[in-house]
């Protein structure tokens, strides 16, 4: 799970946390083109002590398709929201809700169809609740022990936490038998529960946290315009009118 790129999950969390959006793709993208080389090296380098190198079975189809899955409704996004920028505001709206749902849709389905994987020790759950939650603390402090910004240390924090658990369980499938795989398929089941679960708690914490304590610069900016607004009509004698009141 470690050697896997960041998952396309992190970029529609990234939206609904008013993340950088262009750092998002681009470090998921990044990290799908680098998996070709680093998930070969990485797996050979913490696994060589107890398998065989040969026993892990790399889909690089599946990198492939991942990277195409996130390429092509991004160059797609580019192109709708120049000619119709409109329009693109709310395609993006439906399409985030849209992948919201997906998202909690396949954690559903992957634990229906792998009923088998449920039978799990108490230590892999400590583990896979661990291991997302401190891909997420650690992204968030050395982003902002590198001095960036706080909706670039969130999307820091989410990129590095959520990683692709579909290419995880495929590699798993390919490189395992059937009697092991049910065992096999556990942590990356768990690992993608909680990484979405962790995911959703930093969604509602950072909305709640921005409705009752904090303004956006949107916000900031739409209020001074008012202002600005209400002196001008002031001082040269004109109205205000009622939603600027």
């Amino acid at each position: 799970m470690g050697c896997c790129p960041g998952g396309t999950a992190s970029n529609v969390i990234a939206y609904w946390v008013d993340g950088d959006m262009d750092l998002s793709i681009s470090m998921t993208t990044c990290s799908t083109l680098l998996a070709m080389g680093m998930m070969p090296l990485c797996l050979f380098i913490y696994t060589k002590m107890w398998t065989d190198s040969d026993a892990i079975v790399l889909p690089y189809d599946s990198i492939g398709l991942s990277l195409v899955a996130l390429v092509i409704p991004v160059s797609f996004g580019i192109f709708v929201n120049h000619k119709w920028p409109a329009k693109a505001k709310i395609i993006l709206k439906v399409g985030s809700i849209v992948g919201a749902v997906l998202i909690v849709l396949i954690a559903v389905v992957g634990g229906i169809l792998y009923k088998g994987s449920w039978v799990i020790t108490p230590k892999l759950w400590i583990i896979g609740t661990i291991f997302p939650a401190a891909g997420y603390t650690l992204g968030f402090f050395l982003a902002r022990v590198a001095g960036l910004s706080w909706h670039r240390c969130r999307t820091v924090s989410l990129e590095t936490g959520m990683q692709n658990t579909q290419l995880c369980s495929t590699i798993v499938q390919l490189s395992f038998t059937p009697e092991q795989l049910e065992l096999m398929f556990t942590f990356p089941l768990i690992y993608s529960i909680f990484q979405l679960l962790f995911a959703l708690l930093i969604l509602g914490g950072y909305r709640l946290y921005r409705r009752h304590r904090v303004k956006t610069k949107t916000d900031v900016e739409k209020t001074a315009q008012e202002s600005d607004l209400k002196s001008s009509a002031k001082t040269n004698g004109g109205f205000v009118s009622d939603e600027m009141k």
